[in-house]
């Protein structure tokens, strides 16, 4: 008995559902042209909206920064073994991509760019920001982390000034890491650019200094002083400040238990104890008969320190340069983007399919509305719901 109820249940709700189906098939048959307008109507302007719009061209150019060198602090993370990652992470560790994308997302960079490309004109720009803000929505910069390599994409209605302006992104890049000290060879280069200059301007004031006492004191200063001992305490002096300035360079890239920094410690504690013997010996090789020719004295030994230390640092400077040269270019570009062949905006075909689809929710939508309206106005308790539904939403009260 149970059964059968439950068969008879089973029944009645299939006879439900395919009556269900029906009413569904019927009342879009009674509104198809309403379902088969709307889909028509959103169709058609999406086709004469995407033949209008203005059709805009990507350009894509691959670039490969640099692979750093470990530096001795990675070298202990990553003898840390699991525990490297923790500590990365704590630090903060970015990857160099990211690093290259940030410098060309950088407002000098893009100031550079604009001004070459006359890039505010073109995007009718009030401001540089203005400007700036059109750029980047132009240029896409993003790094494959599979491969390392960043992609430029620039999009543009020209597809040859779309070219331009992704090659463009990477001369700005090697301009912009031309002024940069990024690897430790630059650093270095900096550093001793910079100590070279010092040493220069200091090596003039020395050197005017002794002229005008050598001019005060009435006598040939030079052949006195190179027949001391001032000569060689000069020159030992020299050579300790230029070490100095070496060990200097040195400390900001190398630890104290690095074997040339030891080195050259071991070096300048020698060349102290000579000094010191020196000066012990001789006794105060700066005294003369007057002022005028001891500030000579003193003007001469600065001269030939500054000698003594323009040399090591010229030296140094060289080697400095020979290794930047040996890391080869910062950023390799791939592939130079090239102008495109066809378009990569608007995508006519998606616009139109899905401009369809949605046409033909609407349809379905719009079909059942008309179709509840007009069963509403043959039923009396309908029509009293729909007057109900009118009064509540009538603003005339």
């Amino acid at each position: 008995m149970a059964d059968l109820n439950s068969q008879n249940s089973n029944s009645s709700n299939g006879d439900d559902d395919e009556i269900s189906l029906i009413d569904l098939a019927i009342a879009l048959g009674e509104e198809k042209k309403t379902l088969f307008a709307v889909p028509l109507f959103t169709t058609s302007v999406a086709i004469v909206v995407s033949l209008i719009m203005t059709p805009v061209f990507t350009a894509k150019t691959l670039m490969m920064p640099p692979q750093q060198q470990q530096s001795s602090a990675a070298s202990a993370l990553a003898s840390l073994g699991a525990l490297a990652g923790l500590a990365g992470g704590a630090a903060g560790v970015k990857s160099p991509d990211e690093m290259y994308i940030a410098f060309m997302e950088s407002e000098s960079l893009q100031n550079s760019i604009i001004k070459k490309m006359n890039l505010q004109t073109r995007y009718e720009a009030k401001t540089l920001t203005d400007t700036r803000a059109g750029l980047k929505g132009a240029v896409k910069i993003t790094s494959d982390k599979k491969s390392g390599l960043i992609s430029i994409e620039a999009t543009d209605k020209d597809p040859l000034f779309a070219a331009q302006l992704a090659n463009l992104y990477i001369d700005e890049l090697h301009n912009l890491l031309g002024r940069l000290a990024v690897t430790d060879a630059q650093q270095r280069r900096v550093f001793y650019e910079d100590q070279i200059k010092k040493t220069q301007a200091d090596l003039v004031n020395a050197e005017s200094r002794f002229r005008l006492a050598n001019e005060k004191s009435g006598m040939q200063m030079t052949s006195i002083l190179a027949e001391t001992s001032l000569r060689a305490n000069a020159e030992m002096r020299g050579q300790i400040a230029a070490k100095e300035v070496q060990l200097q360079a040195m400390s900001r890239f190398e630890t104290t238990q690095n074997p040339d920094v030891q080195k050259l410690t071991s070096e300048m504690s020698a060349l102290r104890q000579q000094l010191s013997k020196l000066e012990s010996g001789s006794g105060n090789t700066t005294s003369a008969v007057n002022p005028m020719q001891q500030e000579a004295s003193q003007a001469y030994r600065d001269i030939k320190v500054q000698q003594a230390m323009l040399e090591v640092l010229i030296k140094q400077y060289e080697i400095a340069r020979v290794d930047e040269a040996k890391e080869g270019p910062l950023v390799q570009q791939v592939d130079p983007a090239t102008p495109p062949e066809r378009r990569s905006k608007p995508k006519r075909s998606l616009i139109v399919l899905v401009s369809a689809l949605g046409g033909l929710f609407l349809g379905v939508l719009a079909a059942f509305v008309r179709r509840s309206i007009k069963k509403a106005a043959t039923d009396p308790e309908s029509s009293q719901l729909m007057l109900q539904l009118r009064e509540a939403w009538s603003w005339k009260k």
